[in-house]
């Protein structure tokens, strides 16, 4: 493979056999940064479900302690009161058939939450949203009456998440320009919501391995 000068410079000196604590990892990242725009900071956390058991499958919300640090656009399925108080909220997306038409035709939202009594009206493009992993589940929050708590949390920096086809879950946990402690709480945390929820029918280990990467950066294993 060959590489740029800058992908060369960048992972010099990292031992990548080498399992790093968290603090050393997110030091490392910040070190090694080359990119001039604020890049995002991933976990995945390798599980050892088995995907194909339903029973297994792993799935959620989680508000890290010191957000994202990134806008979210939020699309909100609701009629009557709790429509005007999404908009309120300074939801620009908020509706029932017209948005359904409005998100066939371009879908510019990163979260979509919806009443119960919507989701009829929201099934109409699941095909849509769903390889998306925008379709509103009771599993995620995002299908409440509990709207405006919803809207707050997701402004604080919900994370939405569950594993893929080989048991990985990737979330994105904060931005690279946060403070080192803060980045590190936030993933501290977010590790031990995930060993917290570890499925009944799991046999032996749940977590198998952490990594940590930014959007330009390289993958580092964690101490976990």
């Amino acid at each position: 493979m060959n590489l740029s000068k800058n992908k060369k410079k960048q992972i010099e000196g990292i031992d990548f056999n080498k399992s790093y604590s968290v603090l050393d990892a997110v030091n490392i990242l910040k070190e090694k940064k080359y990119s001039k725009f604020d890049e995002s900071v991933e976990l995945s956390i390798n599980t050892g479900i088995d995907s194909k058991q339903s029973d297994q499958n792993v799935r959620g919300s989680f508000v890290p302690p010191h957000g994202l640090g990134k806008k979210v656009e939020i699309a909100v399925f609701a009629q009557g009161k709790v429509a005007e108080e999404a908009k309120s909220l300074g939801v620009k997306h908020v509706g029932g058939d017209d948005l359904v038409a409005s998100l066939q035709q371009k879908i510019d939202v990163d979260v979509i939450i919806a009443t119960p009594d919507m989701m009829s009206v929201v099934s109409k493009i699941a095909k849509v949203l769903g390889p998306k992993g925008l379709m509103p589940n009771p599993k995620t929050g995002t299908v409440t009456n509990d709207i405006k708590g919803t809207i707050e949390n997701i402004n604080k920096g919900l994370v939405a998440y569950k594993n893929d086809k080989a048991g990985t879950i990737h979330a994105a946990i904060g931005k690279i320009s946060f403070e080192n402690n803060k980045l590190a709480e936030n993933i501290t945390s977010f590790v031990n919501e995930i060993k917290k929820i570890k499925p009944s029918g799991v046999k032996g280990n749940f977590v198998n391995s952490v990594y940590i990467s930014s959007t330009m950066g390289v993958g580092l294993k964690l101490e976990v």
